[in-house]
């Protein structure tokens, strides 16, 4: 029996064909976490190395989770259709239990870890103190630190690995000191042989066309709000500004400073009203026809739903009509979730203001969003 497996669950990638228990073919990498362009290149170069062909393979295996809400689905996509395409059969396979596979001869206790964000990992905790690989925590979202060691046998060692090691590291050692080991580096990531080895063991009655993600919490996405208004910014409208802005900034700015913002002369602000009451805010500066974008909050309960883009659009349109040459504004580098809106939308980082930020010192990201000049094409604007 052939088979071909892969892996999209987390950073890294990784594929295997086999045929039986051997291993034909199998390929890593950790080179780019946008899986989507470079899965099938991968699964093409191992069909070559193997001669096989598409048709040959006779039963797939693919991860379903734990890990990337959009890895998990770029894999098990691709999966369905091969699976419709020829007719065959998917394993599911659980990434926590291929990844506690690079460790299968280590006689200890095995903690491999997933980047999970929001301060957590994808964690599983398996006995392998007698080579039996006994799960005796199931895959769960957890902090590696308190919370999972009280899931820990008392007076082990347990060894973690996987791609959250790197940046859980100097918390993991200060927490566990030396009662902890940690796996080599080139073993952190879900490897192809890994893939063909559980992919062949799993029973026959495993076996779907219809592989579905297993997701342990929430996506983050909320559904998008369709009933909302946007209108300029009033006096009236402070008290909810000021509500607002506590859970959307370190700094949040005070009543004297939205009003000194509304009678300024030079400031143009907007709100977002949904559900009946003030859930975002934006606006800019209109100095020497160039828009500098000050702020742009959502309410902590209303984010993720489209508020920010719709406020951000609706301000470049304001530039627009209002004749500005280009938007500009400051990003926190760290902030991956607006530079992903501004880029999305055409801004480019042109700049660096160092130590930008007073919370924390922070740089911050000049960005830029230039309008097109058709004063010569049409003289009449």
């Amino acid at each position: 029996m052939n088979i071909l497996a892969f892996d999209c669950s987390s950073k890294t990638m990784a594929a295997a064909i086999g045929s039986g228990e051997t291993v034909l073919a199998a390929a890593f990498s950790d080179e780019n976490r946008n899986h989507a362009p470079y899965l099938m290149p991968m699964i093409h170069r191992l069909l070559e190395e193997t001669g096989l062909k598409m048709r040959d393979i006779d039963l797939l295996g693919v991860t379903v989770g734990p890990g990337s809400f959009t890895g998990l689905r770029i894999g098990i996509a691709t999966a369905k259709g091969f699976a419709d395409l020829l007719g065959i059969p998917v394993a599911p396979l659980c990434s926590i239990d291929v990844l506690a596979e690079n460790y299968r001869e280590h006689r200890g206790i095995l903690v491999p870890i997933l980047d999970a964000r929001k301060n957590q990992v994808y964690a599983a905790v398996y006995d392998n103190r007698e080579r039996k690989m006994e799960k005796i925590l199931r895959e769960t979202p957890i902090s590696p630190l308190e919370e999972l060691a009280a899931k820990l046998p008392a007076g082990t060692k347990p060894l973690f690995f996987g791609d959250a090691v790197p940046g859980w590291k100097e918390r993991l050692e200060a927490f566990y000191g030396e009662n902890i080991l940690f796996g080599a580096e080139d073993r952190g990531g879900i490897r192809g042989e890994a893939l063909h080895r559980l992919t062949a063991a799993a029973p026959a009655s495993a076996y779907t066309a219809d592989p579905m993600p297993v997701y342990l919490r929430g996506v983050d996405a909320k559904a998008r709000f369709t009933d909302y208004t946007i209108d300029a910014m009033r006096e009236k409208d402070i008290p909810e500004l000021v509500a607002l802005d506590k859970t959307a900034f370190p700094r949040p700015w005070t009543e004297k400073m939205f009003l000194g913002e509304l009678h300024s002369g030079y400031g143009h602000y907007w709100v977002i009203r949904s559900e009946g009451k003030v859930t975002a805010y934006g606006g800019f500066w209109l100095v020497a026809r160039e828009c500098h974008i000050t702020n742009i909050a959502v309410h902590a309960d209303h984010r993720h739903t489209g508020q920010g883009r719709a406020m951000l659009e609706h301000i470049i349109k304001a530039a627009k009509l209002y004749g500005a040459h280009g938007v500009t504004l400051e990003v926190r580098p760290s902030n991956e979730t607006a530079l992903h809106l501004y880029e999305s939308h055409g801004f480019v980082r042109e700049g660096t203001r160092k130590k930008y930020y007073e919370d924390n010192g922070e740089d911050a990201i000049i960005m830029w969003l230039r309008f097109p000049d058709f004063s010569q094409e049409k003289p009449w604007r």
